[in-house]
């Protein structure tokens, strides 16, 4: 299903679209990239936090992470892309400025996550792991409804 043909479903309603699964998700020719930034990557860049999260709670995950990094929104490929090309060619749509808040609350919350496992506060963090998912469909739907109204 394409970008377009996935969003068409969400907004008209359809439960069963659900959030984009970017592994069953076939583009269609020249909807990858959008603007200078490869969509693919970026929305997979963010499920896999998720991942990493729940390893770094459960202990398997090794990796330092750096609370101010991880809560910083222009770090990783899509916040890099909004506060460039994006913010100066859409900077004042709204549809820009509501993926903007949305990745600035996921990274925030993902910023969160690690200093609660620093702190040992294991439930905390769960809690906020839980946020982190529903965040994350959020910055899907954001980024998809931004490049549909680009599109339009």
């Amino acid at each position: 299903m394409s970008i377009l043909s996935w969003l068409k479903e969400v907004t008209i309603g359809d439960n069963s679209a659900g959030f984009i699964d970017t592994n069953s998700m076939v583009f269609a020719n020249g909807e990858e990239h959008f603007h200078g930034l490869d969509m693919k990557t970026a929305l997979d860049a963010h499920m896999a936090w998720e991942k990493r999260l729940e390893d770094k709670i459960g202990g398997k995950n090794h990796e330092p992470l750096d609370v101010a990094t991880v809560g910083s929104d222009c770090n990783c490929t899509l916040g890099k892309w909004l506060y460039g090309s994006a913010k100066m060619q859409f900077g004042e749509t709204p549809e820009y400025l509501e993926l903007r808040q949305v990745h600035a609350d996921f990274h925030l919350n993902a910023g969160e996550i690690v200093n609660n496992v620093l702190n040992g506060d294991r439930e905390k963090a769960l809690k906020n792991l839980r946020e982190l998912r529903f965040q994350s469909g959020k910055v899907q739907l954001s980024l998809v409804r931004f490049y549909s109204h680009v599109h339009q």
